[in-house]
């Protein structure tokens, strides 16, 4: 049996990457297509979500980290460009 990696922590704005926007653009465009986020459910599907590399993201338990704010406005953006 494969080791387990640790989780992929996601805190700070530096830790946002593409991959985790395609990810949350993902559950957005599934769950959230018209109309309000709710971001704390965001936040509990993307939790041990997989990234390519076999980790898990980590959201933590904070609700408004700088990445959870980078990751807003970038998806706020993206929703306005339709």
């Amino acid at each position: 049996m494969a080791e387990k990696l640790p989780d992929c922590e996601v805190r700070t704005a530096e830790d946002v990457t593409p991959e985790v926007i395609e990810i949350i653009q993902g559950i957005v465009e599934g769950w959230y297509d018209e109309g309000p986020i709710d971001w704390e459910n965001v936040w509990d599907r993307a939790d041990k979500k997989q990234l390519d590399d076999g980790r898990e993201l980590d959201f933590g338990e904070e609700l408004d980290s700088p990445a959870q704010r980078k990751i807003k406005k970038e998806i706020r953006a993206w929703r306005r460009l339709g």
